[in-house]
């Protein structure tokens, strides 16, 4: 082995090891930040829900304080009058007995107040009375903490309310619809902090509301502590990290890379030798994971089926030429199960119809199908099966004949779909599914029956507007993925003229090479700019689309679509 690719083979070794140990700080990192976030966000949410009951505990036990048949005295004093008995109080403790003159009454009030204020940690107990359109209040109390940054207002002072939720809120109370509420601002705020308002009725003795007790509690201790458990919590997941980090390495490279180089070193002696060892080293457990060990059988019975594979090839080519032959066969058989171009071009009694199936590969688990199955009831229907080819086409050819013969017996979209998925659901031990949209329509009144088990919405045109998609339409899970599953059905009605598109997801996901899908926008596009046309020319003109838009990528999925016009009642 020459210097060059020794050096190519090591790089690349590295370049894995790097990739997948990156892969695992990466994973790591970003579980450690949601569990950051999703802790942040319950923490906050807890915290704040906290300051709520409490501001409002706080708030409500403060207006036991306020004596509400006084507010309208309060507003009669001057801040001079305030100011001068406080003082008189403070030089004769006498004058506080004296609880029947207002000026006094007031500055008891205030004191405690105040004092409630700093014992609680509050920023400012303040009382207030909304003007009648609530677009200013006046200021009765304004008792601010000791610490506070904020200028006291006199009484009487008036200001603007400040947002819409005040606004509301103070509505709220002053008309008796609400015992209390609370406000949060953390933005917006001016000069001022994030706070907590809590905001209670104060009543008089008639129990009739006369003025609005606010108190105000900052958000620093949420800050703080949301800080704090944020740290902790990184902190934490850094030494998690770092620990997974080295117990990681060890194990990969105990378990994954030196195998890997013992499975490497036997391939690239087989690629010179074309021989296999008796006892080969890569049919033994080379680690602890399965993974590893079955590459290395795999590699090992690869050497087996290589040495067999020239001497095969002859009978291998002949066999795959009998395998085309048959999903020629197959895919004949399957056009052949669905309303033929034909069918869907003879004149109809009271309706037109078109429809198209264009398969991934040589076979597909789309299908569409359309009867009546009496004078005047139509089947439009459109499915898509989980997978596509050969199983899909059979899955496909079974659901669709399910269908139908239930659908000659009689009964709703709904008890239909009911009875296929049970029948289905009985021997579906592959796991496989279809969704299906399915319509019963009405041709002599237009109404139309229909359930959707887990299929795209339908495109609909009413009268003269434009197609729409209808997305809140009820809808069930597809037909046997969930055993016992309920369907639900639901009607509309339509009348002459109106259209109906179906269409699976190889439509709208059909995409280009710089991976943007087709999408419902564009489709729509297309529908409502040919929404005049026939049928026929619709779902043409829709297929020239969605080729130009994918350019030279090729078809990943099955495309079906079904184009459907009531002409008339009949």
């Amino acid at each position: 082995m020459d210097k060059g690719l020794k050096d190519k083979k090591s790089r690349y070794k590295y370049n894995f090891s790097t990739f997948l140990v990156g892969s695992i700080i990466i994973i790591l990192v970003l579980f450690a930040i949601s569990v950051i976030i999703i802790g942040s966000y319950a923490f906050k949410y807890s915290f704040t829900a906290e300051y709520n009951d409490s501001v409002l505990r706080i708030s409500k036990s403060a207006a036991k304080e306020v004596d509400g048949d006084q507010i309208e005295d309060y507003l009669q004093l001057s801040q001079e009058q305030i100011d001068r008995v406080s003082e008189e109080m403070v030089e004769d403790s006498e004058l506080s007995v004296i609880a029947n003159y207002t000026p006094i009454s007031y500055v008891t009030t205030e004191n405690t107040l105040t004092q409630l204020c700093n014992d609680m940690g509050m920023i400012v107990i303040y009382v207030i009375v909304p003007t009648n359109d609530y677009d200013n209040f006046i200021s009765v109390f304004n008792c601010l903490n000791d610490n506070t940054k904020f200028s006291k207002w006199e009484i009487g002072h008036v200001s603007q309310t400040t947002n819409e939720e005040y606004k509301t809120d103070y509505r709220a109370i002053m008309e008796g619809k609400s015992s209390g509420e609370t406000v949060l601002r953390i933005s917006e705020l001016g000069e001022g902090d994030p706070h907590i308002t809590a905001l209670t009725p104060i009543t008089d003795s008639n129990g009739d509301v006369k003025a609005i007790m606010c108190v105000q509690r900052g958000l620093d201790d949420l800050s703080s502590t949301r800080k704090s458990f944020t740290i902790g919590v990184g902190a934490l997941a850094v030494i998690l990290i770092e620990l997974a980090i080295v117990m990681s390495t060890i194990y990969l490279k105990i378990q994954l890379f030196n195998p890997m180089k013992i499975i490497a070193g036997e391939a690239d002696r087989f690629a010179k030798e074309k021989t296999r060892e008796e006892d080969s080293i890569l049919s033994k457990d080379l680690c602890n994971v399965k993974e590893v060990n079955q590459l290395a059988h795999y590699i090992d019975k690869m050497e087996v089926d290589t040495i067999n594979y020239i001497e095969d090839i002859t009978q291998f080519t002949g066999a795959r030429e009998r395998l085309s032959a048959e999903l020629e066969l197959a895919s004949g058989i399957q056009n052949g199960m669905l309303p033929s171009v034909a069918e869907m071009s003879e004149p109809k009694e009271g309706y037109s119809i078109y429809a198209s199936m264009t398969p991934a590969r040589a076979v597909g688990g789309d299908f569409f199908d359309f009867y009546m199955i009496d004078d005047t009831h139509l089947v439009i229907l459109i499915a898509d099966v989980s997978d596509k080819g050969v199983g899909a086409a059979f899955f496909m050819a079974i659901s669709k004949t399910l269908i139908k013969a239930r659908a000659g017996m009689g009964g709703s979209a709904a008890e239909i779909i009911s009875y296929v998925d049970k029948m289905i659901a009985e021997k579906n031990t592959e796991g496989m599914f279809v969704t299906v949209w399915m319509a019963i329509i009405d041709l002599s009144t237009g109404h139309v029956n229909i359930c959707n088990s887990g299929h795209d919405y339908p495109a609909i045109m009413t009268g003269s507007g434009d197609y729409v998609i209808e997305k809140k339409t009820p809808h069930g899970p597809p037909i046997g993925f969930i055993p016992g599953a309920q369907f639900v059905e639901y009607d509309i009605d339509i009348e002459p003229g109106d259209r109906i598109f179906l269409y699976t997801d190889g439509l709208n996901e059909a995409k280009r090479s710089d991976g943007e899908r087709f999408g419902l926008d564009r489709m729509l596009t297309v529908l409502n700019s040919h929404k005049g046309d026939s049928n026929e020319k619709t779902i043409a003109a829709m297929k020239d689309a969605v080729a130009l838009f994918v350019g030279p990528e090729d078809q990943f999925d099955d495309m079906t679509m079904l184009s459907f016009t009531y002409e008339k009642k009949i």
